[in-house]
């Protein structure tokens, strides 16, 4: 889009004709002046200032400082002398500085305050169809910068949500897994109970299997002493039948 600059920085500069002031004064504006249609700003700048030294609340002056520092580039400078200019009773110096105001902050690209400056200085002069221009310019450019603003805006808030939900997912992997981890843990602690436990019922029941099939001393010796025993009077009846089978019953 190409923009009419003559129109964007249109300036007015106030030469102080009509005022009888000191002639060094006077002298320090106009050689501020003829530098300044001469495009000379750095060098009208310092004369502005020197005549700012004798007149230092002049709204016209500031109104000349901040002409010359807009040229130069110094758009904060010139904000702050085209604002101090405002301090007038002259209505043409502040229609003048509030349209210089909306160029100013154009050039800056701060478009909303461009367009403020632009409609109060319409409303002292509406027939300003530099001030008309330049506003409706201001109000096109301010509506093409928002919507990139937007956008990007909301393509940040959309990766801001996705790096949030993938914090959140990674988070509750790491739970689930540390869960897992637990889970795992106690499963194999309670697997480890178990066969020990299973080890301890076999070692009780072979014990007991053991100790079931194993005979006491006692016990030994009292079925030893009953064998004994029936072993003799298996001895005597053996003995006895010998006995009688010897005895025939005859007498020869």
């Amino acid at each position: 889009m190409k923009i009419s600059w003559v129109t964007i920085i249109t300036l007015w500069l106030f030469f102080f004709t009509s005022i009888s002031w000191a002639d060094d004064y006077v002298n320090l504006v106009q050689e501020g002046n003829k530098a300044f249609t001469d495009c000379e700003y750095k060098t009208a700048m310092e004369k502005y200032h020197a005549a700012e030294t004798e007149i230092p609340e002049s709204p016209e002056l500031f109104y000349n400082i901040g002409g010359a520092a807009f040229k130069q580039g110094d758009y904060e400078q010139a904000v702050d002398n085209y604002t101090k200019a405002l301090n007038t009773t002259d209505i043409a110096i502040e229609a003048q500085a509030r349209y210089n105001l909306g160029n100013t902050y154009f050039r800056m690209g701060d478009y909303q305050n461009a367009i403020t400056s632009y409609e109060k200085s319409l409303e002292i002069n509406p027939e300003d169809l530099d001030a008309k221009y330049n506003l409706e310019l201001a109000r096109k450019m301010l509506k093409e910068n928002t919507k990139p603003q937007q956008q990007e805006q909301q393509q940040q808030q959309n990766k801001q949500e996705q790096e949030n939900q993938q914090d959140q997912q990674n988070k509750d992997q790491q739970e689930n897994k540390q869960d897992q981890q637990n889970q795992d843990q106690q499963e194999k602690q309670q697997e480890k109970q178990q066969d020990q436990q299973n080890q301890d019922e076999q070692q009780q029941q072979k014990q007991q299997q053991q100790e079931k099939n194993e005979i006491s001393k006692e016990d030994a010796e009292r079925i030893l002493n009953a064998l004994r025993d029936d072993e003799q009077d298996i001895q005597k009846k053996i003995k006895r039948q010998k006995v009688a089978g010897n005895y025939s019953g005859k007498d020869w």
